[in-house]
């Protein structure tokens, strides 16, 4: 069984207690834990916590609010180029500075079985950050509900709408097939705009970027609020949006929409701009949940 040990702990988030500190106050205001369960999906940002995290606490709040699920599937962008195109985590556990958390390891194996297009591979999650970053929030929700939930890491280095259709169908036929209560994170920033990114499309004043940046993004998370897969990506090609994990957002789609998910809800939005007041780099974050 394989294990996982956490590559961006003291850099994206802290590595002691001030993780537990960091991580309460994001939740000073949870509520105690449901029993609804309507939630089938969620979106977070993975950039270091003190720019995005609170962002990302708006998804795992409501879903604390909703009800836990015994299964967290985690779709996240490979970042590295490691490992296989669209790699699932097979087995064993994931560390962070909160202790452990278990794969699902007959989930990751039915997913990657059904996709026809995943395979079962460790290395491609070796480094990347956009899945350990959501493990802590997890963790800790967990530890406060008094209960053990189960993960399963799946990372796209390719991410169009064939692959987002495949994905989300075989995630939602494994859990039927399993009768796994699953929760799909998709965990994705949004925008990045500027020249630490190599990328400048537009020109555009630097004291209009942050209204900018929203409104480009808010273009895109439109069409996620309605369900529109293929509307998300048109809008991400005639934008030459940049942003990083549309797969996973398309797939958590997927999965909901044949769950039954009537609607989706914006939690939060915000930039890096309100905490670096800087624009030679911005990039934007959003919170959604989708609901039966």
């Amino acid at each position: 069984m394989g294990v996982r040990y956490p590559a961006v702990a003291g850099s994206f988030y802290p590595i002691d207690e001030e993780l537990v500190d960091m991580l309460g106050k994001f939740f000073s205001d949870l509520g105690g834990e449901g029993r609804k369960r309507r939630i089938t999906a969620g979106v977070a940002p993975h950039a270091g916590y003190v720019f995005s995290g609170y962002t990302a606490s708006r998804t795992y709040k409501a879903i604390f609010e909703d009800g836990l699920p015994e299964t967290f599937v985690i779709l996240g962008p490979n970042h590295t180029g490691l490992g296989s195109p669209i790699a699932v985590y097979p087995e064993g556990e994931w560390l962070t500075p909160l202790g452990n958390i278990e794969v699902d390891a007959d989930m990751a194996k039915a997913i990657a079985k059904l996709s026809g297009i995943a395979d079962l591979d460790e290395t491609a999650h070796t480094y990347e950050h956009s899945i350990e970053v959501q493990i802590p929030f997890i963790q800790y929700l967990a530890e406060k509900a008094g209960k053990e939930v189960k993960i399963v890491p799946i990372v796209l280095g390719i991410q169009d709408k064939e692959v987002v259709e495949g994905l989300g169908k075989a995630i939602f036929e494994a859990s039927k097939e399993l009768g796994r209560d699953v929760v799909v994170i998709a965990s994705t920033d949004f925008m990045h705009y500027g020249r630490m990114y190599g990328y400048v499309p537009f020109r555009v004043r630097a004291e209009e970027l942050p209204h900018r940046i929203k409104e480009w993004d808010f273009r895109v998370i439109r069409r996620i609020l309605d369900f529109d897969v293929g509307g998300m990506f048109h809008e991400l090609r005639e934008m030459r949006h940049t942003m990083c994990g549309p797969g996973g957002v398309g797939a958590a789609i997927v999965y909901s929409h044949r769950s039954g998910a009537l609607g989706a809800e914006l939690l939060h939005y915000t930039t890096s701009y309100e905490v670096s007041l800087s624009t030679d780099a911005i990039v934007g974050y959003a919170s959604i949940v989708i609901r039966r």
